[in-house]
């Protein structure tokens, strides 16, 4: 198997660095499909050939980016995830979260459905989908622990949380079809994840 360097030094580590988010600038003008090797060195200001040092093709270039992405999401897009006042208030909580996401889903509209179809079409994109899924489920149902009294299925409840969320991202993504009110989707979004997430202690209260 052809081997790629080892950016170990800070430098190799830059370049690395710099052509993922070339990746990623090139992904949002063109989509993936129609961006090129030679597009993104280009974009990153290096040579082709430099691009290979790293990435061995364009399908690991693409792999790495999504990793990339969803390590340092935040510092990518520049959208803030304000924490809220108050960290153990599940509805500021949520609040911020969705709001977050949902800017996130706008903002990258195009490389998001894009990226959406290849997760159907390609089975190495469907696979690192999934295990990048599990890994951050484990960091949210762990932050989900701390803030509920019944923490039984909170894997469960962690996921169906997370689908409200998707859902409601891709509907305002498409809002123009619906016309809905933004604010009272939001509200209800919130109020039902809230249903789910604290629902065994509100029948218990």
């Amino acid at each position: 198997m052809e081997k790629t360097a080892n950016p170990v030094q800070t430098r190799s580590q830059k370049t690395k660095e710099n052509l993922m988010k070339a990746a990623l600038s090139m992904y949002e003008k063109k989509g993936y499909h129609k961006s090129t090797v030679d597009d993104i060195a280009a974009e990153a200001g290096v040579s082709t050939g430099i691009a290979y040092r790293y990435f061995r093709n364009k399908k690991d270039l693409l792999l790495s980016v999504i990793s990339y992405g969803v390590e340092n999401v935040g510092g990518i897009t520049g959208i803030g995830h304000a924490a809220p006042e108050n960290p153990r208030d599940m509805k500021q909580y949520l609040e911020a979260v969705l709001n977050a996401f949902e800017e996130f889903h706008i903002k990258f509209r195009d490389i998001h459905e894009e990226l959406e179809g290849l997760k159907h079409t390609d089975r190495d994109v469907r696979m690192l989908y999934s295990r990048l899924g599990d890994e951050k489920m484990k960091g949210i149902t762990a932050r989900l622990t701390t803030l509920l009294n019944d923490d039984a299925n909170v894997r469960e409840k962690a996921y169906l949380t997370i689908g409200i969320m998707e859902q409601h991202c891709h509907m305002m993504m498409n809002n123009e079809l619906y016309g809905l009110d933004a604010e009272v989707m939001r509200k209800m979004a919130v109020d039902a994840m809230i249903s789910i997430l604290k629902g065994t202690e509100q029948n218990e209260a």
